[in-house]
This record gives C-alpha cells, structure tokens and sequence, in this order.
C-alpha cells in the first residue's frame, strides 16, 4: 500500500447541507497519510462553522482554513493550489468539492497508481476516475460516462475530461500547476480542472482515467455545473454555447496558456498558435484548420459539432 502523502483542496461557499457527509468520507479514506486545506469563498450559511468544528476534533487533518479570493470556484481553487504547493511541496494534490463524498479506496487507488508510475521519482502525473451519479440523498441514479479518446493537448484545447472533483495530481503535476495558476487567475480562467487539463497534456503529463467509479457525484439544484444526465446536460451546453459562454471560456483559456508557453512542449506550443491564428482568420478557415490542428472532441459526432461551430463564431 503507498503512502504517498496527499493534500486534499476542499473549495467552499453556502455549503452547510452536505459539507459534513465530504468530511466524513475523508476520515474513512484507506489511504491514511492525507491532510486538509480548505478555502471558504464567502459563506453566508453555517459551513465555516462546521469546518472549524472538524478542525477541532481533527487538528493533525485540517492544516489550514482560509478566505477565498471571492473571484469564482475556479480562482479559489487554484488559489488554494498555490497555498498548497507552498507550504506542501512533496504531497500530492486532491482536489474536492463540498456536496460530494469519496468512496473509501479513492485516495488509495489514486496513490498506488502514482507511486507505480514514478510520482516519487518527479513524474508530473494526474488521476481522475468515473463517478457514480446520486441524487441530493444519494440515491444512485446511474454514472459517468467512460472516456472514449485518450487524453491529448489536441482534445483539452477543446474540450474538458478531467472531472475537477476527482482530480489528483502528483506533487511534480502540482508543482507545475502552481507556476501556471496566477496567469490563469490573471486572465480570468472559469474552470480549474479544464485549465489542469491543458497545461498538463501541453507539458507532457501522464494522465490516467480510473474506469471504476470511486465518488458519489450530488446532482442537486445548487450544482454549478453537475452532470445532469445525458439529454439536459447537453441542452444546458448548448444554451452555454449559443450565449458564447464557450467561446468566451476559450478565450480566456488560450490568452492563459500563451502566457505559460515557457512550460509547453514544442509541438504543444506550435499547436496553441496555430489554433490562435486560426481563430483570427474565424469561420472557415478555423473549420478548416481543426483536423489539420489534431483538435478533436470525444466522438466523431461532437467533431462534426466543433466544426459548425467555428463556421458560426461560436468557437
């Protein structure tokens, strides 16, 4: 069994109804060399109550519990990765959100993974793994999907697979986020795992998807984001789209990853320009250039889709 040591990153806001069940998966975690950061965005409700309650009866888990930046989930958490690199820079880092909980080997499958390949010896590695679907009680109501294309810079560009709630990244992965994570905050960037995803496919990383699912994942009203099944979550990502929502996340992301190009590999780097330019030119030209690019979603169907969408500016 590793013994690799994990940091575990809970984001938190307004998160009273469920905070307590994540805390209390923590504490049933197999893998026993972990601790805890929290970074509360602004709560108005009893959460922060209810984290200083388990720092006191915990307080060799909970390391720190500060204040958020108050510039969204994305920004906290990354935030909070900084932090963490900081004061930890040989844990691997687990990033969690509130509403969740862990099933009891996540963190140990997570570890023995990483230590088999490398993550004491500095590879920069990140695992994530599928998620059982619950409703607010944890009902299960069916899981995530599988990934069907392995993990490349060509598909982050585009694209998100790496769910943030089950994200682990090996303290070398860690490292490397942390040298990223300012510019990311600077320009905006929404999504924290999205971002994780690009910079760790375009410096090389390793990235391992987990095909058992190893998290009760609430769907609930609050959710930011959440799954919400196969038909509503792909009307939800379409309104995203045709508001420009999408767009404006790219954006965001590539203005972020052109200010860490010095931690791209070469290809990854000619790749990020190319896209730029071809977003310039826009409409057909971008259509055009994203098989010629290797940009690619996780189904022929939804290529097609990214196609019609830079033919009308929605990319």
């Amino acid at each position: 069994m590793s013994d690799l040591p994990i940091r575990i990153l809970m984001a938190t806001r307004d998160g009273e109804r469920f905070v307590s069940e994540q805390l209390r998966s923590f504490l049933d975690q197999s893998h026993a060399n972990w601790d805890l950061e929290v970074s509360d965005d602004g709560s108005c409700d009893r959460t922060r109550d209810i984290v200083r309650a388990f720092g006191e009866a915990h307080p060799r888990r909970l390391v720190h519990f500060g204040d958020g930046p108050r510039r969204g989930p994305g920004a906290n958490f990354l935030t909070l990765l900084m932090h963490a690199v900081e004061t930890a820079p040989d844990s691997a880092l687990a990033f969690s959100d509130q509403d969740d909980v862990w099933l009891p080997e996540k963190l140990s499958r997570a570890a023995e993974w990483m230590e088999a390949n490398g993550a004491l010896e500095g590879a920069p590695l990140a695992w994530t793994c599928r998620t059982i679907l619950t409703d607010a009680r944890l009902a299960p109501i069916g899981e995530s999907r599988c990934i069907r294309r392995p993990p490349s810079f060509g598909n982050a560009l585009v694209q998100n697979i790496l769910a943030g709630n089950t994200l682990v990244l090996s303290p070398a992965a860690a490292r490397l986020m942390s040298r990223a994570a300012s510019a990311a905050i600077e320009h905006g960037v929404c999504h924290h795992d999205w971002w994780c995803y690009q910079m760790l496919t375009g410096a090389g990383a390793h990235i391992h998807c987990e095909d058992t699912p190893l998290v009760l994942y609430r769907q609930h009203r609050r959710n930011l984001l959440g799954h919400n099944g196969p038909l509503r979550g792909r009307i939800l990502r379409i309104g995203m789209v045709l508001k420009h929502d999408y767009a404006g996340w790219v954006e965001k992301n590539l203005a972020a990853l052109r200010c860490c190009e010095k931690l791209l590999t070469p290809q990854a780097r000619k790749t990020l320009r190319r896209f730029m330019q071809a977003r310039r030119r826009g409409r057909v030209a971008l259509a055009a250039s994203i098989p010629k690019l290797g940009l690619h979603r996780q189904s022929a169907h939804d290529d097609h889709v990214l196609r019609l969408m830079a033919v009308s500016r929605l990319l």
